[in-house]
Formats: structure tokens, C-alpha cells, sequence
């Protein structure tokens, strides 16, 4: 029986049509299948009747990757997260391939892919249920498709440029992760832009570290494979699809199941694949001192007396201007400012504090060095063979340059400029920058600003890593960086601070949904700037915090991974009066007495892949409620942490069990909200609220004054505990 009908309503062609040019073009039906060792390859007809390659292959029982190659490709220098793997490691072997009268099935004891024989639609089963499935008709009143299907754009000649992948939005389907994004943690209905940019502030969607990889709430997730710039149309544009895509001419995406919707389970299969989490220093998780910037070794000095005769306990100092400005890029102290740095380095760790320096990849066109570099190569180039000049920031005096991290020559060249400032006792390096380079460039590996703009945040931070990591394991020690760009794979090679961040209060509550999303992604270790980067005054200079916005800074910060004070102004509490520096005192004080519980938590992240900051979604996968929770977070498994942000009063939900209020002591009963009021700090109030999750023992060290993260691991005679005990059931 024929399924059409009669209507009057618009014309009736038999063929499909869209509301979209003839660039694009979509996957429609299978012309052919064949099994082979690395999975089943299809042979699909398009709208266009032009022909792509479908392959797919199983990399677990419950995890596997889709590759669409359309057959004529614009030519590209494509890099992907996930390298192919050697075909002795496929599942694949043990997948089975069958076809009835309407479906091509593959599918392994977790999964089971269904293939439309009528038209081309994917859908993805998970033990007899749909989990999801690709959107092939979501179309307008007109019978015409508004979002299209599984397909690609072409240019004049027909070749596939970009790509695109669509499937269907359940009623109720969230999405979270995309990396560190400033937006509303729930992405439904947004629309995420994966191009790493000096986003200027921490409340938009203007990211220094988007990653293509989100988790949905039916327990699913997708990374899609590609460092080319791409985007997503989380339901922005229809209500019942979603939309993936990039400029990469071939599609290209890891899709991971888990069918308990346990979203750590999740996450562990997504970091088997990506890396694991490497573990950073016990030093790290105490306080960190910055400024942009101290300017001298003498500057440096008087902050640490400042420090010793405040009682406040700094583990880490940092520098940014410890090179001649325009020299910064190349790895040479500025010896008139920093005399015989290696001296100062050794007076500061002698105090148990250890030397963070700044870096960025770009050199400016006035440098004494840039004519000799950049007769070398050492530059990304533009069309021309030039190399790219652009500004580094909107005020930049300069143009610059960035250095070509595919550049084998540079690289040997600048390896031996890194590590000569590591073994002057160097103990982090903040790698900055990185997010300006335009789409017009050519790398020395023949890569376009399209293709390479994303790798190079990571391959930016992952070679000063890699060398730092020699040099530390010569002296027994972990590296660390404080990178502020990154991209997928960027969790292992900790850690991460936000940016550019604002003082006010309103922002802070952006600033904890790019947590969230970046615990969602898989990184663990990560800070931002407390007390804020910028301030602007009413006319449009610079302006130290406010008290009350500094101390919520500060205080929610310091229930952070990691703890950097860091801003344009001074940051340090004495600069704020009597009143801020007892409240800050107080609190560092009780984050050195907390590293325990950090560095226990910090292992957990190591060694199984859970993130330090929790979404409550995470730690409570079944609770319907934990999965609208965006403004407040685990820290561990015991501590659910409540910042007060802008809001004089609100509602928490508190999930299941007990929690005690850890400075009151009051209990409260689980799944229900608890009413907060807050006050000022000047009234005596706080911004931030602490609670213990009933039946947990969280370690602190026993000694009541504590100004540093001790050098060597504590034993259990350091330590006391703060126990919170189930209650009795009679």
C-alpha cells in the first residue's frame, strides 16, 4: 500500500528537498555493504547521487567510532584526537553482522546498530533499547528537511569541505561538557562553538579551552574527532534534533555508551581512549600568589615577608614579567630586574615556596631575536612564506609572530630554551596565549589555520610538558603547567586556570558552569584567578575589587582543585584591609589543613579518571533533581560546596542522605532545599556554605596553624579527622 497522499496544500515531486543550497549534500541509501576487519564499510548514495564511504568500527563492546568519506574530498592536512588503532585491538572481531528484509545490523553483547535498507538512518540500540538514533526527517510544513540529515558541504567542484552529523532530541535530553564553556551548564538549546579564542572574560560563550566532546543524560557521548574548528546546534534551531559539524571534509566521531548511566563509568571509557590523568605535585593544592605582574626580584621578596608577617601561607609565587618585554617568548631572564634568578630561586624554596613562570608563543616584530628566528622558519607563515603577523591582544603597541609547534628545527631549539629555565629550579610553567593565530596561515606540516588553529593550543602546552616531565623526573619531581588554551587531551597534561576573569560577583556563577563542564570533559586539575583578573570602574579604568566581590572570589576559589590569587591589581589579602585579611587568613589557613582530603582526591582522579570538582549529576546520576544542579558541586565524594554568588537568598537542594553544615554543625535531611540567606562580609556574613556528606571522615592535619603544604607525605599521627556518622536505623 502506497504511503502517499492526496493534498493541495504544495506540490507533491517525489524527491526530497530542503531549504538549503546545492553546496550541501546527504547520505540517503545504501548502495552496498562488506564486512571487513576493521568493521562494515557501507557505500551510500547521497541526495546529490554522488557516493560516500560509511565505515564502522567497534573499539570495545560498548564504544564505537564512525567514519564518513565522501568521495571527493577538498585535499587537507587532517589530524585527529584519536589516531587509527592497530586492527588487533578492534572489537570488531568479536561484533556480528546480519541483515533482514529491512535492516543491516551490527552489533556486539552491548550494542546493536540498525541500518535502514529504505532510506539512510543510523539507529543505536543498548540491550534490546533505543538509546538514540540519527534525525533523517525533521522537515517543515512544506515536506521539506529544515535540518539535514547525516551528510557534507562542497565547494564549486564538488568536493567535500566540510561535514556534518544530526540525531534526534529527546523531550528531555540534557547535554553537558563541551570543555571549559562559560554558559549555563545544561547545553540543551545552545549553540557551541568549538574554536579556541582569547575570549576576553569568563561569561560567554567565547571559550580558550572548547573541547568537541559532550555527555548526554541517556547515557551516551560523543567526541568528535577532529582538531578543525567545529560546531553544535544543541537544539538551538529545532526542538526534536541535534546538530554536530566541522570543517573537516570527513566525518568523523567516537560515540561511547553506558548503559547503567553511571557518568563516571562514562568518563572512564572516555579517558581510556583520550589518556589518562596524570598526577601533579602535593605543593600544588595549597596557595598560589600572582600579580600581573611583580616586576622584580625585590617586588617578589616583599610579598613573601609580606606574607610571613601576615601568617599567610603561600606554597606557590608567580611571575609573569621575568623577561624583557620585548624578548618575552624566547626563555632569558630580564637580569636587571631578576639578578641571578637561580639564587632567588633557591632563597623560595628554602621557604617551601616553589617558582611558577609566565610564558606565551608568540614574539613580537620589534624583537632583538625576531629577524633571526624568523629567517629560519621558525614562524607560522602566511600565503605568502612570510611570517603571520597579528596583535595579541586588542592594545597591542606590536604585531607578532607565533612559533610553529610542527617545526622540527624550532622545536629542537626551543626544547633546550625550556629546559634551561626548568633546571634553575622552575617548578611550574604557565603557558598562555596561543588562541590569536588566524585561519589564513600555513604550517610548516603543510596544515591550514583551519586545521591547525585548535592543535596548536595543545601541541603549544604538551611539548613544554613533555620537557618539563624530563627534567622533573631527573630530580624525582611532577611537572605542572598552568595552561590557559587547550583542547581535547588536554586533561593529560595538567593543569588549567579559566582566564581572564572578572571580579564581579556576577560572573562567579560563570565561571563554576566552565568547571563543571571541564569535570564533565575529564580535567580534574583546574583554578581560576582569585579575587578576579580585571575590575573596570564606572569610567572605564581599572579598579581594585570591591571588598565583598574580592572575599567571594577568594572564598569560592579556595574550594577549588587549585588556588591562585591573580589579578591586574594586587591580590594580596593585606591590600584589603583588616577585615579581608583575617577572613582570607582564616581560610587558607583551612585549605593547607585540607590538603589530605585534596591530594586523596587527587588520587582518586589519577588513578580512575573522577574528576576533583563533581557535577551533582555526577555524583548522583538517578536523582532527577542533581541533573538541574548547576550553581553548586561536590569536591570529593564527602564536601558539596554552595556558593552564594549575587544571591541574598536562595534554595539548595541538598541529595540523598544527611549533610552537616560543617562551620554550624547543624544537619540538614537530604532531597529536599534547604533555604540560604546570605549577608555580607562586612555584617559578619559569608558567600559560600560547606556541607558533609553524612557517613564520610575527611582528613585534615591535626595542627590547628598550618602555612604550608608539607614537603614529604604526612603519616596518620599528622592527622585528625572530621567524621560525620551515618545515623542509627533502628
Amino acid at each position: 500500500m502506497s504511503n502517499k497522499a492526496e493534498t493541495q496544500y504544495n506540490p507533491q515531486c517525489g524527491e526530497r528537498r530542503t531549504i538549503f543550497s546545492d553546496e550541501y549534500d546527504f547520505l540517503t541509501k545504501i548502495e552496498s555493504v562488506c564486512a571487513k576487519e576493521d568493521g562494515i564499510h557501507f557505500l551510500v548514495r547521497t541526495w546529490k547521487d554522488r557516493i560516500a564511504t560509511v565505515r564502522i568500527t567497534f573499539l570495545t563492546p560498548s564504544v564505537f567510532r564512525f567514519v564518513m568519506v565522501p568521495e571527493m574530498t577538498a585535499k587537507s592536512h587532517r589530524q585527529t584526537v584519536v589516531e587509527d588503532v592497530p586492527e588487533s585491538e578492534f572489537e570488531t572481531k568479536n561484533a556480528e553482522f546480519t541483515e533482514n528484509e529491512d535492516l543491516y545490523i551490527y552489533e556486539t553483547n552491548q550494542l546493536s546498530l540498525h541500518f535502514s535498507k529504505n532510506y539512510w538512518e543510523m539507529s543505536i540500540y543498548q540491550n534490546g533499547k533505543l538509546l538514540t538514533k540519527e534525525q533523517a526527517f525533521d522537515t517543515n510544513v512544506d515536506n521539506r528537511w529544515k535540518q539535514l540529515p547525516t551528510g557534507f558541504r562542497v565547494d564549486a567542484s564538488g568536493k567535500s569541505i566540510a561535514s556534518f552529523e544530526q540525531f534526534v532530541l529527546f523531550s528531555d535530553e540534557q547535554f553537558w561538557g563541551f570543555g571549559e564553556k562559560f554558559t549555563h551548564f545544561n547545553k540543551r538549546g545552545q549553540r557551541i562553538e568549538c574554536w579556541q579564542k582569547d575570549a576576553l572574560s569568563t561569561n560567554t560563550e567565547d571559550s580558550y579551552k572548547s573541547h568537541p566532546y559532550f555527555t548526554s543524560s541517556r547515557g551516551y557521548s560523543v567526541l568528535l574527532n577532529t582538531f578543525t574548528r567545529s560546531s553544535f546546534d544543541m537544539g538551538a534551531s529545532s526542538w526534536i534534533s541535534y546538530q554536530m559539524g566541522s570543517d573537516d571534509p570527513i566525518l568523523d566521531y567516537i560515540f561511547l555508551a553506558e548503559e547503567s548511566k553511571d557518568y563516571k563509568k562514562l568518563l572512564q571509557q572516555y579517558l581510556q581512549i583520550t589518556g589518562q590523568i596524570p598526577m601533579i605535585p602535593q605543593w600544588a593544592f595549597g596557595f598560589w600568589m600572582s600579580k600581573c605582574s611583580y616586576m622584580s626580584r625585590k617586588e617578589v621578596e616583599d610579598v613573601v615577608a609580606d606574607a610571613e608577617k601576615f601568617g599567610i601561607g603561600i606554597d606557590v609565587i608567580h611571575i609573569d614579567g621575568w623577561q624583557r618585554q620585548d624578548m618575552s617568548g624566547v626563555w632569558e631572564w630580564d637580569t636587571e630586574r631578576f639578578p641571578e634568578p637561580e639564587e632567588m630561586i633557591k632563597e623560595l624554596n628554602k621557604k617551601n615556596i616553589h617558582l611558577s613562570l609566565w610564558n606565551y608563543p608568540y614574539l613580537q616584530e620589534d624583537s632583538p631575536a625576531f629577524k633571526e628566528l624568523a629567517e629560519r622558519g621558525f614562524f607560522i607563515k602566511n600565503k605568502e612564506g612570510h611570517p603571520a603577523m597579528f596583535k595579541a591582544t586588542a592594545d597591542s603597541e606590536f604585531l607578532c609572530a607565533c612559533f610553529d609547534f610542527t617545526n622540527p628545527e624550532f622545536l629542537a631549539w626551543y626544547e633546550e630554551r625550556v629546559k634551561k629555565i626548568v633546571r634553575m629550579g622552575v617548578s611550574v610553567i604557565k603557558t598562555d596565549f596561543s588562541e590569536a593565530v588566524p585561519e589564513d596561515v600555513v604550517f610548516y606540516n603543510g596544515m591550514s589555520g583551519r586545521e591547525g588553529h585548535n592543535l596548536l593550543t595543545y601541541l603549544y602546552a604538551k611539548n613544554i610538558y613533555t620537557w618539563m616531565k624530563e627534567i622533573c623526573d631527573e630530580r624525582g619531581e611532577l611537572p605542572m603547567l598552568w595552561g590557559r588554551s587547550g583542547y581535547v587531551g588536554s586533561h593529560t597534561i595538567p593543569a588549567a586556570w579559566a582566564g581572564d576573569s572578572s571580579s564581579d560577583k556576577a560572573s562567579h556563577s560563570a565561571i563554576l558552569q566552565a568547571g563543571l563542564g571541564m569535570a564533565m570533559s575529564g580535567v580534574s586539575f583546574w583554578g581560576y584567578d582569585l579575587g578576579g583578573f580585571y575590575n573596570t570602574g564606572y569610567i572605564g579604568n581599572e579598579e581594585r575589587p570591591n571588598i565583598e566581590d574580592y572575599l567571594s572570589s577568594v572564598q569560592m576559589g579556595l574550594w577549588m582543585p587549585l588556588s591562585r590569587a591573580h589579578g591586574k591589581t594586587p591580590r594580596e589579602p593585606w591590600q584589603y584591609g583588616d577585615m579581608a585579611l583575617k577572613e582570607v587568613k582564616k581560610w587558607i589557613n583551612f585549605r593547607h589543613r585540607l590538603v589530605p582530603y585534596l591530594y586523596h582526591t587527587a588520587c582518586q582522579s589519577h588513578q580512575s579518571g573522577i574528576p576533583m570538582i563533581r557535577p551533582l549529576v555526577m555524583e548522583y546520576p538517578k536523582d532527577p533533581i542533581a541533573k538541574t544542579q548547576n550553581l553548586s558541586y561536590m569536591l570529593g565524594d564527602a564536601l558539596l560546596i554552595s556558593p552564594g554568588f549575587d544571591r541574598d537568598e536562595y534554595e539548595l537542594y541538598l541529595p540523598e542522605g544527611r549533610w552537616q553544615d560543617i562551620e554550624s554543625k547543624e544537619v540538614y535531611e537530604g532531597m529536599t532545599f534547604v533555604h540560604i540567606e546570605n549577608k555580607a562580609f562586612a555584617d559578619g556574613g559569608t558567600s559560600l556554605r560547606v556541607f558533609q556528606k553524612e557517613g564520610t571522615s575527611i582528613p585534615l592535619f591535626a595542627q590547628k596553624e598550618v602555612l604550608h603544604v608539607p614537603a614529604q607525605l604526612w603519616k596518620q599521627e599528622d592527622l585528625e579527622f572530621m567524621t560525620f556518622q551515618k545515623k542509627d536505623v533502628d
